[in-house]
């Protein structure tokens, strides 16, 4: 067995690194470089051996030959795992092993995991067993075997579906209306910039990974027939660019779109440019441009970066939650990906549907979504809504005296009338409607510039929405699009009822 010492004399009679490497995407790096980095779709690669050292700098260059099968076939973020996992076990280890890592090196790392890091040992298996396939030193053949007789359990896959995990999961009923209506509420104050609007919308809408709509350009959206090209990923192609799923945008969010890219050819973007451009997403813009002009996702974000800037101005106008004590609703990409699963699954989408809509080559990864009772979760959502209702406001306007009152008394297209109970106007449009496609009045009863007038026939809307509630009482997700409206509906008419106390109360001290 060699010594630590012997190890590094002999890595450079041993083991020659090829002076170019290409990777899937087809960039390229000099793989004997102590730092790797490349560009991988709109991702960027990095992976810095130089973070090896006390002895195990000398198993980097037979590290760096096991990794390189998977650069050539895989995609950035697998190599970047098992590059990970090797790291993880090595800063286990207390001291460097004075010769190859052997099979109770690894045992002994095992035990030492937590039962939410097992899956690493999944993760270092399968960089372990190339390793020795290979031939290279550094590992000795019986880590393999060890390894392929013990029963290494990966992470757990889809249990924040199943358990309907508050944090993680997909989010309830409940939750999707608030947020639906609090998103809208914080762009129209502009709280929210446009592309995060839009992007909650396309996550809701297609269920897609982040990385997908990284990759997105402005060419994939079609404003004649509102149908958006989403670029595949996991499919094993050089890049997600090359596979499109279709879908269908309604005509309210399609307007936006069409609006949002009427802005940006305005500043000089073009078909190919990135649907949610670097430039726009980031304040400050890029750190390091890895990416030439000529490149195809140059000008992109990565997954990384879109992710974490639209998680963190999405935690700023978040609405609370019954399931976590009322605190805000924690929101991630992924969250918006298994809530469209769920949802199609609740619906009574098929197994090969779900499959499709959501990417996925087989029908393994989507039966989490049909395992799940429509019973328990039924229960879950009447239980935690009534308790959230209270909280999350779903009036968001301004209550007024009447039209003179209002912000453009009386101006064209300001007038809300639902001509089904009424030829009275229940209130006034702050925007005058202008851009707005929504179904009048019963979205306006949940947008923050609606004026309500305080002597309007608000009881009548409210007995049509909860007449029409009732004729889909056989549907539980129809007869709950309008559950949102009807709370809005009713906060309006009990402000009113409270005007018109307050009033009486006030004649009565005059008259006393």
């Amino acid at each position: 067995m060699l010594q630590t010492n012997e190890l590094r004399s002999s890595t450079a009679l041993v083991i020659t690194l090829p002076k170019r490497v290409f990777t899937r995407s087809k960039s390229s790096f000099d793989p004997n470089d102590d730092v790797w980095e490349w560009a991988d779709g709109p991702a960027d690669a990095y992976i810095d051996f130089r973070r090896y050292n006390n002895g195990f700098e000398a198993f980097v260059p037979w590290l760096k030959h096991a990794l390189l099968p998977f650069v050539k076939g895989h995609s950035s973020a697998h190599v970047m795992n098992l590059n990970g996992a090797f790291t993880h076990f090595v800063d286990a280890m207390p001291t460097c092993p004075e010769g190859a890592i052997g099979a109770q090196h690894i045992s002994n790392y095992a035990a030492k995991l937590g039962a939410h890091e097992i899956g690493r040992l999944g993760t270092l298996n399968g960089l372990l067993q190339k390793w020795v396939n290979l031939g290279l030193p550094g590992v000795e053949p019986e880590c393999a075997t060890y390894l392929l007789e013990r029963k290494k359990p990966g992470n757990e896959k889809g249990k924040a579906v199943r358990t309907r995990d508050p944090v993680a999961g997909p989010l309830s009923e409940e939750e999707y209306t608030a947020l639906y209506s609090a998103v809208n509420a914080a762009y129209g104050r502009g709280e929210l910039p446009l592309w995060t609007l839009l992007l909650t919308r396309l996550l809701l809408a297609c269920g897609g990974r982040i990385s997908q709509y990284a990759s997105l350009k402005l060419c994939d959206f079609d404003s004649t027939t509102l149908v958006l090209s989403l670029p595949q990923a996991k499919t094993g192609l050089e890049h997600a660019r090359i596979s499109f799923l279709a879908f269908d945008i309604s005509p309210q969010t399609g307007r936006l779109i069409a609006d949002y890219i009427s802005g940006l050819r305005e500043e000089e973007y073009d078909d190919n440019s990135a649907f949610f451009p670097q430039a726009l997403v980031m304040p400050r813009g890029p750190r390091k441009q890895r990416r030439a002009i000529d490149d195809l996702f140059y000008g992109h974000c990565t997954p990384e970066t879109l992710s974490a800037w639209f998680s963190t101005l999405m935690t700023e106008i978040a609405p609370p939650t019954s399931r976590l004590d009322f605190a805000p609703t924690p929101l991630t990409a992924q969250r918006f990906r298994y809530t469209f699963g769920t949802r199609l699954a609740e619906e009574g989408a098929s197994k090969v549907i779900i499959a499709n809509r959501m990417g996925h080559a087989d029908l393994q990864q989507v039966d989490v979504y049909v395992a799940a009772s429509p019973k328990i979760v039924e229960n879950i959502d009447r239980a935690m809504g009534a308790m959230l209702a209270p909280l999350a406001q779903a009036f968001k306007g301004q209550l007024v005296l009447d039209e003179e009152h209002t912000t453009h008394k009386g101006a064209p297209g300001s007038r809300i009338i639902d001509f089904r109970v009424s030829k009275d106007p229940v209130g006034s449009c702050a925007g005058q409607g202008k851009s707005c496609a929504f179904n009048k009045p019963v979205a306006c009863y949940g947008c923050f510039r609606f004026e309500p007038w305080l002597d309007a026939p608000h009881e009548k809307v409210l007995e049509r929405l909860e007449s029409e509630r009732e004729n889909w009482s056989a549907d539980d997700r129809m007869a709950a699009v309008n559950d949102e409206p009807i709370r809005a509906v009713k906060e309006v008419i009990a402000l009113c009822a409270q005007v018109w106390q307050q009033r009486a109360e006030q004649e009565s001290e005059a008259v006393s």
